[in-house]
C-alpha cells in the first residue's frame, strides 16, 4: 500500500491505496454516454495508477520553493485516484468551474491543506470521468502512509 504526501510539507494526500495498470490509452475521456449521471470514478476507492496522458493538465511552473530535488517524481508522473480516497486538500474555489461539477480545465484547483501548496485537480463535471488526478512533481510516495519511507518512481518512456 502506498500513500501521497505533500513534497513541501509533508501533509498526507490520500489514504493508503494499491497501484493498479493505468486505465487503457485508447480509453474514452468524456463518458458521454454513461447510462451513470454524475459519470463514473475512472478508478476504483482504493486504487491508484500513474496518469495514462502525462501532461494534459496545464500545470504551469513549479512554485517558488520547489527545486528539482524537492519536488516528487518530476514531469511526465502524473498519478489518478478516486476523489474518494483523497485527504488533507482544500479546493480552490476560483479555479472550480464546470457545468455539474469541476472540469479543471482552469488547472489545479486541489491545494494542500497543510501549506496551500496547488498538488492536484478534481475532475468531476457532468461530460468527464470523476478523478483527481495529483501533480508528481509535487507530491511523494511513501509506503504505508509512512512519509520517512519514500518511494522512487521514474517517469515511463514513450
Amino acid at each position: 500500500m502506498t500513500a501521497f504526501h505533500c513534497a513541501a510539507c509533508g501533509t498526507p494526500l490520500s489514504v493508503p491505496v494499491r497501484e493498479v495498470p493505468p486505465p487503457a490509452e485508447g480509453e474514452a475521456r468524456t463518458p458521454l454516454d454513461s447510462p451513470v449521471d454524475p459519470c463514473p470514478p475512472r478508478l476504483a476507492a482504493g486504487d491508484f495508477a500513474r496518469d495514462p496522458e502525462p501532461g494534459r493538465i496545464g500545470w504551469g511552473p513549479l512554485p517558488k520553493g520547489f527545486g528539482k530535488t524537492r519536488a516528487g517524481h518530476g514531469p511526465g508522473v502524473d498519478f489518478v485516484l478516486c476523489p474518494t480516497d483523497l485527504v488533507g486538500t482544500v479546493p480552490i474555489r476560483t479555479r472550480w468551474s464546470g457545468c455539474c461539477g469541476p472540469d479543471g480545465h482552469d488547472g489545479p484547483n486541489l491545494a494542500c491543506a497543510g501549506c496551500a501548496a496547488e498538488v492536484g485537480v478534481w475532475i468531476g463535471d457532468c461530460y468527464t470521468w470523476l478523478e483527481v488526478v495529483l501533480d508528481g512533481r509535487l507530491v511523494t510516495r511513501s509506503a504505508a502512509g509512512r512519509p520517512g519511507s519514500t518511494l522512487r518512481v521514474t517517469p515511463r518512456s514513450r
